[in-house]
C-alpha cells in the first residue's frame, strides 16, 4: 500500500480552484483498500446510487445513497466498492470558503477543514434537512458540464450554500466550538505554520507576529480552542500518518521527518492521536478487512 500525492488540476497553465467528476466504481475484488492518495483540495463526495467504503487515514466510513462525505485538505483516503456505484466528486481549494486573501471574517470557516481530523466527515441523507444537498450537487454538475457564462459563480455559490448548511447543522447539534474572531495576525501565524510546521516554534511564530510569547500563546489558544503546541503537534502527526501509509521508512526516520525530536515522544503522541502505536497503525492499514 502506498500513499500518492495528487497534483493540482491545470487549466490553460493555471492551477484550477475546482474540478468536478462523475465517478463509477466497480465492485472491488479485494476488501482491503488499495493505494491511498491525498491533495490540497477539499473534496465533496455525494452518493447518487452507491454502496462503498471511504477509507480515510486508516478509518472506514460506509458511503451509501444520499450520503455526503467531506475529505479534508491533505487527508489520505481511498475507496472500496461493495457493488457497482455512482457518485460525484467535487474538489475545490480551501480558499473558496472565504472571499479573498484578506477576508478575516470568513477565514474562520475554513479552519476546521484544514486542521480537524476529528471533525464529522460523513452526513447521512436524513441529517442535513436545512438544505437541498442533492439539488445543489446536481446543479453544480450541470454547470460544470455545460460551462455556460459565469458557471464558476454558480458552482462557488452552491459550495457556500452546502457549507452554510453544514455549519448550521453543527451549531444546532452544539458540536461547533466557539472560537474568537480570526485576526490578521493569527491568520499570518496559521499560514506560516502550515508551511513550516516541521521546524516552526512558538517563540519563532510569536516574533514573526511582533508579539510577546505569552500574549501570542494566550490569543492563539483563545481563538483556536487549542494551544500552539497542540496545534503544531496535530500537523506533525498528520504528516507522520501520510509517511506511515506511503513508505517503508523506519519509525525513527518518520518521527524525525515529521518534526518530532525523539521517536519515543512521537510514539506516545501518535498513540494518543490514533489509539495505537505507529507500527500498529501501519500494520492495520495494510491488513484491514471489512
Amino acid at each position: 500500500m502506498y500513499n500518492i500525492p495528487e497534483g493540482p488540476f491545470i487549466v490553460n497553465g493555471i492551477k484550477s480552484w475546482i474540478h468536478c467528476v462523475k465517478c463509477n466504481g466497480q465492485k472491488s475484488n479485494s476488501q482491503i483498500p488499495d493505494k491511498y492518495h491525498y491533495h490540497d483540495y477539499i473534496e465533496l463526495l455525494y452518493a447518487f446510487d452507491t454502496d462503498a467504503v471511504v477509507w480515510s487515514g486508516g478509518e472506514k466510513n460506509y458511503f451509501r445513497t444520499g450520503d455526503l462525505i467531506i475529505i479534508n485538505s491533505e487527508e489520505p483516503h481511498t475507496f472500496t466498492y461493495n457493488r457497482e456505484s455512482h457518485y460525484v466528486c467535487i474538489k475545490f481549494l480551501p480558499h473558496i470558503l472565504y472571499a479573498d486573501e484578506n477576508s478575516l471574517f470568513e477565514f474562520r470557516f475554513v479552519v476546521p477543514f484544514l486542521l480537524e481530523n476529528s471533525r464529522q466527515k460523513i452526513f447521512r441523507s436524513n441529517e442535513l434537512q436545512n438544505i437541498d444537498v442533492k439539488g445543489l450537487i446536481s446543479e453544480i454538475m450541470t454547470e460544470w458540464d455545460s460551462k455556460e457564462a459565469a458557471f464558476e459563480l454558480v458552482i462557488r455559490a452552491n459550495i457556500l450554500k452546502l457549507f452554510t448548511g453544514i455549519f448550521r447543522y453543527w451549531h444546532q447539534c452544539n458540536i461547533l466550538p466557539e472560537t474568537a474572531q480570526i485576526t490578521d495576525t493569527l491568520k499570518t501565524a496559521l499560514q506560516y505554520v502550515d508551511e513550516n510546521f516541521i521546524t516552526a516554534t512558538e517563540a519563532e511564530v510569536a516574533a514573526i507576529c511582533n508579539m510577546s510569547y505569552n500574549h501570542f500563546s494566550f490569543l492563539f489558544k483563545k481563538a483556536m480552542g487549542k494551544s500552539f503546541v497542540e496545534y503544531i503537534t496535530f500537523l506533525r502527526l498528520r504528516e507522520a500518518e501520510k509517511l506511515l501509509l506511503s513508505s517503508d521508512k523506519s519509525i525513527t526516520d518518520i518521527a524525525w521527518r515529521s518534526g518530532f525530536s525523539t521517536s519515543s515522544y512521537f510514539i506516545s503522541k501518535f498513540k494518543k492521536y490514533k489509539g495505537m502505536t505507529p507500527r500498529q497503525f501501519r500494520e492495520k492499514t495494510r491488513n484491514m478487512v471489512l
